[in-house]
């Protein structure tokens, strides 16, 4: 376990040799953070994803996996007695064998995930085509852009929703995770989260190996080992 001291430490070294990050691949997304919006604002909140990244010609392929599957659940959920596991109600961080599972891939339920193609390169950035769009004013309309900013040093990542009519008000929300430390191999990037202004705390992407979908073959293989 590191101390303050060490943690300390490893953040300067991180500052001082900072590293190129390479998106392409896969990665486990956590985020601690704390909602003022909530009826308890100082509760310790966390969420985890997994990111991936692909190359299609021109273009960069982003997908999430909101649903991440650990084999080991110890810290990261609580179960009373033949109760389902609920997940911890205070901040998750992975223990040395879900630090392992990191690195050796994860398991992701495919349900529920989303994929964006986005133009652009790494001087100039990446962002998914698309606006608000409505057929009439009684249709509400919704769109989603993702973009990717300050490659390869310190990138940030923004997910921005609107949705409206010719009858309402845009309603609109933003997600941003922006890098403030890179370690030197450029396989770990940390920073600060801010969800619409109200959710905020800290993120840590951390480069996993492939994301293996619940029920394909490979998670087969993975279970019956």
């Amino acid at each position: 376990m590191l101390t303050a001291v060490g943690l300390l430490l490893e953040e300067v070294a991180f500052a001082d040799e900072s590293g190129a990050v390479d998106l392409v691949g896969a990665w486990h997304l956590l985020v601690h953070y704390r909602d003022e919006a909530s009826a308890n604002p100082a509760a310790e909140c966390w969420d985890d994803k997994l990111w991936r990244f692909e190359k299609r010609g021109s273009r960069l392929q982003w997908t999430e996996f909101p649903t991440v599957v650990f084999e080991n659940l110890e810290g990261r959920f609580e179960v009373a007695g033949d109760q389902r596991p609920v997940r911890v109600l205070h901040f998750w961080e992975p223990n040395e064998a879900q630090r392992a599972e990191i690195e050796q891939g994860l398991l992701a339920i495919p349900e529920g995930a989303k994929s964006k193609g986005l133009r652009g390169s790494p001087a100039r950035g990446y962002r998914s085509a698309g606006g608000l769009r409505s057929e009439s004013v009684s249709v509400i309309g919704y769109s989603e852009s993702w973009s990717v900013e300050g490659l390869p040093g310190m990138p940030v990542f923004t997910h921005a929703v609107a949705m409206g009519s010719g009858r309402t008000e845009d309603v609109q929300g933003r997600t941003r995770y922006t890098a403030e430390v890179v370690s030197p191999e450029g396989n770990e990037v940390r920073g600060s989260f801010v969800r619409d202004g109200t959710r905020r705390g800290d993120f840590v992407l951390r480069r996993t190996g492939d994301v293996i979908l619940m029920g394909s073959e490979q998670a087969a293989r993975k279970e019956s080992r």
